[in-house]
């Protein structure tokens, strides 16, 4: 029979430890190895880390964790308002249910802590919390999806101690550009401002899989705010990174069935946390040759043109402003990235960086989008060339119908596809670090502005009639000379006995 001692002991070291709390009174959920990416999870989930950001991969148990960590929460006494979040509505109450029932059928919960039966919620409190909501020890568990009313909520004097948030964004969605804005706005606006601004008595525990490079998870994972983890089931080689779960043979055999699927990415999101796969990205890291800028120096035959595609708006959430000087060298088939600069410009900001690239590369085509700017950008630039007394070809770039939304600049990013793979394109080693990373993240870059603005390059050429000539080498010239001896050859005793009548 076990003592009280010997249950006090139990109780503090599953109070200590979230994984001793899981393994002792959920040994059914959690029957299989912990492993070091548990451990992991583990470490932020005790600290006293008030933000905190997990990208787990699918098959470690991630909404079980999370799910037992708000029981312990709960059987503990230590959080009395407990919004659980999710994608939607349904999904949380979902795993709210199965939350309930994890308290009310555990028997050895009911030796150590007594019977948990939750109540639902007051008829008065029902219409703003919802009648899925329901209390246990005095701790209210309430069901939330992404949109809904958080902000604002009052449970007996108490504010959100604890949110709980799991695979909140949607793997249908997260495509969608204005989705991806729109629930960083409400997780910012919304659901960060619903915890009482007078107490610091709260965390945020924010646990899914990374789906985007410009996801609000991303986000979080580089935030210096957040305490964070990024963990992947395998490495670049898909050897396990838990064998003890998942074997070697296992890694690999997922790996080939969804490379015959054409389904590589969903292997990295799903197992690794990595939006793109690098097999199967389109601009790959061996892609990219370099060019010395003092050796280019002296290279006549290149033509330098800056290209500028302006954002529509200098907020934070908006895309960058990109800036990019390119030489064109047609007689040797080669472009040269030779200068970036891009940032949230204001207007007069926008023209004195890119004038000053003209001048740097003594560039003499400026090219800018145009699309919905006129007023914003046409009379400025014209003003400012006469202002400074420039010679320049103006050019105006409109993006094509279709080719003005999200999947129209990632149609326009993938021309540049071909020059890469041709190995045509030189990179400034100095100033390309942005543009390649988000070639290499396409098409889920965080960030489309300067591999937008660098595509334009292609219908510049075609504007400008600018294409590449034939490549000729000493070996060209010697094989047209042996050509010409050969048929010397055969007709030489033809052209000495020629006679004229």
């Amino acid at each position: 029979m076990i003592q009280n001692s010997e249950i006090n002991d139990i109780l503090m070291e599953c109070y200590k430890s979230d994984k001793m709390f899981c393994k002792t009174l959920f040994p059914e959920t959690f029957f299989g190895p912990m492993t070091q990416l548990h451990d992991e999870i583990f470490n932020l989930t005790d600290s006293n880390e008030k933000f905190v950001a997990i990208a787990a991969p699918r098959g470690l148990g991630k909404t079980s964790i999370i799910r037992t960590k708000v029981a312990k929460q709960i059987l503990y006494k230590d959080s009395f308002f407990i919004p659980y979040v999710s994608k939607s509505h349904d999904a949380a109450l979902l795993q709210t249910e199965n939350l309930k029932r994890d308290l009310t059928s555990n028997n050895l919960i009911k030796k150590l802590f007594g019977p948990v039966k939750p109540t639902s919620m007051p008829g008065e409190f029902q219409e703003s919390f919802s009648k899925k909501s329901w209390v246990a020890y005095d701790s209210l568990v309430m069901p939330r999806g992404y949109g809904q009313q958080i902000r604002g909520l009052v449970f007996d004097n108490k504010r959100p101690d604890i949110f709980v948030i799991d695979d909140l964004e949607d793997d249908d969605l997260i495509e969608n550009p204005e989705y991806r804005k729109a629930i960083k706005q409400w997780f910012h606006a919304t659901l960060l401002k619903a915890v009482s601004q007078y107490s610091h008595n709260y965390r945020i525990l924010y646990i899914d899989t990374l789906k985007h490079e410009d996801s609000l998870l991303q986000d979080l994972l580089d935030s210096p705010k957040w305490a964070s983890v990024r963990l992947e089931l395998c490495d670049d080689n898909n050897k396990s990174r838990v064998p003890e779960l998942i074997s070697d043979e296992k890694m690999q055999e997922d790996y080939d069935y969804h490379e015959q699927q054409g389904m590589l990415d969903v292997f990295y999101r799903e197992f690794r946390n990595l939006p793109v796969a690098a097999k199967d990205a389109v601009f790959r890291k061996e892609y990219f040759k370099y060019y010395d800028p003092m050796e280019l120096s002296q290279n006549r035959n290149i033509e330098y043109v800056v290209i500028v595609d302006p954002a529509k708006t200098v907020k934070l959430h908006a895309d960058d402003s990109a800036i990019v000087g390119i030489g064109i060298d047609t007689k040797n088939n080669k472009l040269y990235i030779a200068d970036i600069h891009n940032g949230k410009f204001y207007p007069d900001e926008l023209y004195d960086n890119m004038f000053n690239m003209m001048i740097r590369l003594n560039a003499k085509c400026l090219a800018i989008e145009e699309t919905s700017l006129n007023e914003f950008i046409k009379q400025p630039v014209k003003n400012e060339i006469t202002k400074r007394n420039l010679r320049i070809e103006l050019v105006w770039l409109k993006a094509r119908a279709g080719d003005k939304d999200q999947k129209g600049k990632l149609k326009r990013i993938s021309c540049l596809a071909p020059f890469y793979r041709q190995g045509t394109i030189y990179h400034n080693p100095a100033v390309c670090g942005v543009l390649e990373t988000q070639l290499m993240s396409f098409p889920r870059a965080k960030k489309l502005d300067v591999m937008d603005a660098t595509a334009y390059v292609v219908e510049l050429l075609d504007i400008g009639n600018r294409f590449f000539e034939p490549l000729y080498s000493e070996e060209d010239d010697q094989i047209e000379e042996d050509e010409y001896a050969s048929l010397y050859d055969d007709c030489e005793d033809e052209l000495q006995n020629w006679r004229v009548a």
